[in-house]
């Protein structure tokens, strides 16, 4: 499955790649101006090789802007822009009736393949709903792309959203397999258009330079905001389903992502945790039609399964689970009043915090088909309540200070967190020996570093001191979890940001099981695991260093539920090392300068690394 946690603009940026020049009319008054400039960009797959593409490095976040079919790249709309979400020359087999996950609901399935006249026949969907469909031929290498462009993206006609490759197509002893050796995606639905006067980072958009040629792409220019307070007011917003349309949720835009501040069942809207924050995921009013058994993606490990549909009874069963875990289910009647068709999950202990509404299902009805009984589900809302974050007072966003947080009153005044320019003195974001959360590991720690709000792990050897971690090389903590997940023999289970193991075989006579791992669906390493061992998975070449752990698994146990073998696992720790970075003297991230990098010493200093706030003068 391949899941991309959407970055926020500005909110908790990973890594800004900005230009800073001086010039023209600025110079006059003795500031500096941001420059983001497009480059011109080749795609990964080498049989697009003559071609590039427009991209702008916004505070951190790669953004591809809006370009029409056949039109010359300095005509993109450099103000309308939408997230690079995939841009690979891996390859991936695909058998006739698979479905590819390309991530922020986004998918490609495989509908017939035509081994004998050498074609294949692609659907493109998105949340579950068809976009688009094409019979590619593989005979030609001109006729191996299937270049999809759609209309009114932001207002734009003919902009091309996906780009496939067909490599070639072979028969299997039992399936036929299609081989794909190029995607390229950007993530139209969620496309936004910039004006001048809008605020992102603490920077005000000042001008928007239209490209002229393939020398001048274009650029957007940016300067710093005021420097009085910033409020984010919370705001009453409606949801889309129209059957709670007499219902509202609170609502903060922080910095350009929007956030749900938590809100317990039954409370009136101002009564929200304002500094308890959690990303809103959906808030949809689509129609959604699921299969008996059939489950549904929301992303980031979120899951809506349709358990049982009983026709007669005019009842469904629903399953709401995470990461493959079960978190919470219901029977939903739907032969009476619009309240019981809504199902509203609530938990408790979400950032200290219960009786939380973290997703409401409305269900429209149910259907009998030829082959099938259906359910319809015409109302989703959802906030990912398992990465809730609490601020406090100092905490740093997108280069400005927390400074205040003024809890709601009444229908009114919903609340607000206010914050002033940060401090232009250094920041020291130290590296920490942190134990894993897995108990059979508590003996043992790893380091991690705060990195501006976002969790790194700096790359160490498994047998060195922990002072010894590479403090500048950095990898984002995927997972760090003591909680259990079993899988069934055949089974696997996604760890996000398209990772995943898999049971290949479970021996429940002899205690043992067949892991795998895999990124991005492609086999990356494996081991045989009996109960009650661990498996650390290393990789070399990661950044130029070897031996690197990238992986820890623990198994539990081993045993039969029914015709199913299982596998209980009670640990799991990831890092991202796929996308690993090494930072330099000179970076820029979240509008603060790396100014020094400071190697560990000792069990008591495991090094820093220093920033000092880019200034406006």
């Amino acid at each position: 499955m391949k899941k991309y946690k959407v970055i926020a603009l500005v909110a908790l940026t990973l890594l800004i790649s900005i230009t800073l020049n001086t010039g023209g009319a600025t110079d006059n008054n003795c500031s500096k101006d941001t420059i983001c400039n497009v480059v011109s960009t080749h795609y990964k797959c080498s049989s697009w090789s003559n071609e590039q593409y427009p991209v702008i490095d916004l505070f951190g976040e790669k953004n591809v802007p809006l370009l029409a079919n056949h039109c010359n790249i300095w005509n993109a709309h450099i103000n309308k822009l939408t997230r690079l979400i995939l841009d690979s020359n891996e390859t991936y087999t695909l058998k006739e009736g698979e479905k590819l996950d390309l991530g922020q609901g986004y998918a490609l399935e495989v509908k017939q393949i035509d081994i004998d006249g050498m074609k294949v026949w692609l659907e493109f969907t998105r949340n579950g709903k068809y976009i688009a469909d094409q019979i590619v031929s593989v005979n030609t290498d001109s006729n191996k792309t299937w270049t999809v462009a759609l209309d009114n993206i932001q207002g734009e006609n003919n902009i091309v959203v996906m780009k496939i490759y067909v490599n070639q197509l072979f028969a299997g002893a039992v399936d036929n397999i299609v081989q794909i050796e190029g995607i390229w995606l950007i993530d139209y639905a969620n496309a936004r258009t910039l004006n001048i006067g809008d605020e992102i980072g603490g920077f005000t958009l000042q001008q928007i330079i239209n490209g002229t040629n393939s020398s001048n792409l274009g650029s957007l220019i940016f300067k710093n905001a005021t420097k009085s307070p910033v409020s984010c007011n919370v705001v009453s917003t409606s949801y889309k389903c129209s059957s709670w349309s007499n219902e509202r949720y609170p609502v903060i835009d922080l910095f350009g992502e929007t956030n749900v501040p938590l809100l317990a069942n039954n409370d009136s809207i101002w009564q929200s945790h304002v500094d308890k924050l959690a990303r809103l995921m959906v808030d949809s009013n689509e129609t959604y039609t699921l299969k008996n058994g059939e489950k549904f993606d929301f992303g980031n490990g979120y899951a809506l399964k349709v358990r049982q549909i009983d026709i007669d009874s005019e009842k469904v069963w629903l399953e709401f689970t995470k990461d493959g875990q079960h978190i919470a289910d219901q029977n939903l009647s739907v032969n009476t009043s619009d309240e019981n068709k809504t199902w509203t999950v609530t938990l408790d202990n979400v950032q200290g915090e219960n009786n939380i509404v973290v997703m409401k299902v409305h269900v429209k009805q149910l259907f009998v088909g030829v082959e099938n009984c259906i359910v319809f589900i015409d109302g989703i809302w959802l906030i990912d309540y398992a990465n809730a974050r609490t601020l406090n007072i100092g905490d740093e966003i997108g280069g400005l200070t927390l400074q205040q947080i003024i809890n709601g009153t009444n229908s009114s005044n919903l609340g607000s967190l206010i914050f002033k320019n940060a401090t232009e003195s250094p920041v020291n974001c130290n590296v920490v020996s942190t134990s894993y959360e897995c108990n059979s590991w508590s003996n043992e720690q790893y380091p991690l570093i705060n990195l501006l709000g976002d969790k790194n792990v700096p790359l160490f050897v498994d047998c060195d001191p922990i002072w010894k971690c590479h403090v500048d090389k950095l990898a984002r903590l995927v997972l760090d979890s003591g909680d259990k997940f079993t899988l069934k023999a055949g089974s696997k289970l996604g760890l996000g940001q398209d990772y995943s193991i898999k049971a290949k075989q479970v021996d429940v006579a002899g205690k043992k099981v067949w892991l795998e791992f895999y990124k991005n669906g492609k086999y990356v390493d494996d081991t045989i695991l009996s109960t009650g061992e661990n498996w650390t998975c290393y990789l070399d070449k990661i950044q130029g260093e070897d031996n690197v752990p990238v992986l820890k698994v623990h198994v539990s146990n081993v045993y039969q539920s029914g015709n199913n073998s299982v596998v209980q696992i009670d640990g799991i720790w990831l890092i991202d090392y796929s996308n690993v970075r090494t930072l330099k003297i000179g970076d820029k991230i979240g509008g603060f300068t790396l100014e020094k990098i400071v190697s560990g010493v000792n069990k008591s200093n495991l090094g820093s690394l220093v920033f000092r706030k880019i200034s406006n003068s």
